[in-house]
């Protein structure tokens, strides 16, 4: 089964990397990229998306926390497991991102090993937790408990 990833960043130099850092995920996982908000939101209604990677610094009429509140309260989307990319370490940056309802907070330059090991878990989670709820209608409680990886 083929999971996507949506990355959503201001910068195509920042998703590139990111894309190109988790190509050894390929070919089970399908990148899928946006520029802003509005792109981000609009993709997910017309694919399907098992996790998103979102950065922080978001340009436009969303910034990445905005995007991650958003994405977080709606019903439709709100169970995808979330990654926050942050410009830096400062607690403040941290906290907004708890507060928008993040998964999981990374810190840029991202490792690339430590994005593929947390890619994977956290759409190995997405996937159970979609199998779980299928096979006994039980509603699975968001991840809270990956919050930061420094």
């Amino acid at each position: 089964m083929t999971s996507s990833v949506l990355v959503a960043g201001s910068f195509i130099n920042h998703t590139r990397c990111i894309s190109d850092h988790l190509e050894e995920l390929a070919p089970s996982v399908k990148m899928l990229s946006v520029c802003d908000a509005d792109e981000a939101l609009s993709l997910l209604d017309k694919e399907p998306v098992n996790l998103l990677i979102i950065d922080a610094c978001l340009r436009g009429n969303l910034d990445g926390f905005d995007l991650c509140r958003t994405i977080r309260s709606s019903s439709q989307f709100g169970h995808l497991p979330i990654i926050l990319l942050l410009a830096g370490s400062l607690s403040l940056e941290r906290s907004k991102g708890i507060s928008a309802g993040a998964d999981l907070l990374l810190q840029r330059p991202v490792v690339k090993e430590e994005l593929c090991k947390m890619v994977r878990l956290l759409l190995e989670w997405s996937l159970n937790r979609v199998d779980s709820k299928a096979t006994t209608g039980a509603r699975v409680q968001p991840l809270r408990h990956l919050q930061s990886v420094s």
